[in-house]
């Protein structure tokens, strides 16, 4: 997620160091900006554990989901955005993820997955979480 943003600034600074007008962003380039915002909030609220936070920025069923499945002690994420989708109502990110978890009974574990969280364009919200759920702890076998 670091690289991204070191990406974005970079090229930033370029397009403005290159022209002689200011270079305004895009509304889709506003919009993913703020989808990949939410997303790490509510990575670092599931981090925390932060139940409050995780039901004001998720769906109603997918905070359900989150909630249910708080049972580590720690956990790590992170995430490497590959594509935005903006659609008319919602706005889709593409995104490889890597995780780990410390339980109580199973210890360390990791797990890694593909996903599409898919928000709401007017909210933000997180509507719902297809393919891999990075939000799920896994269980140990």
């Amino acid at each position: 997620m670091k690289r991204l943003y070191i990406v974005l600034i970079i090229l930033v600074v370029a397009a403005a160091g290159c022209s002689k007008e200011n270079v305004k962003p895009s509304p889709d380039s506003l919009l993913a900006t703020a989808a990949f915002s939410r997303i790490e909030k509510i990575k670092k609220a599931y981090e925390a554990k932060d139940r409050d936070e995780l039901r004001n920025t998720v769906s109603a069923e997918t905070a359900d989901s989150i909630l249910k499945n708080l049972f580590f002690e720690k956990a790590e994420l992170s995430f490497t955005p590959r594509l935005v989708r903006i659609g008319a109502s919602s706005v889709t990110v593409n995104l490889n993820w890597r995780g780990t978890w410390w339980t109580a009974g199973d210890g360390k574990i990791e797990d890694r997955g593909v996903a599409d969280l898919v928000l709401e364009k007017e909210t933000m919200k997180l509507l719902r979480i297809e393919g891999d759920n990075p939000f799920q702890t896994p269980i140990a076998e």
